[in-house]
């Protein structure tokens, strides 16, 4: 699955224009990408503080983007699991 199928279900999910999941998930890649390096302070990576980051740069409503995320979840989540056999 691409970026675009992506990008589509999660909008399919969540019932919020393209454009906006495209702004959630891409910021939800640079937050992610930066608390792997470790370049958060402390243990600032729960849910509700990558949340409130990507909401903050977005200029997204955090309700908005906690939707996004979960529905990204799904989609992964299914993906993955139609392409491990044993969860067959």
């Amino acid at each position: 699955m691409n970026k675009t199928e992506t990008i589509a279900l999660v909008s399919e999910k969540t019932a919020l224009p393209p454009d906006t999941c495209e702004r959630i998930l891409k910021a939800f890649e640079k937050q992610s990408e930066a608390a792997l390096l470790g370049k958060l302070d402390g243990a600032k990576n729960n849910r509700a503080t990558m949340l409130a980051g990507i909401s903050e740069k977005t200029a997204i409503p955090a309700p908005d983007c906690d939707k996004a995320l979960a529905a990204l979840e799904e989609v992964l989540g299914q993906s993955l699991a139609g392409k491990l056999k044993f969860w067959k």
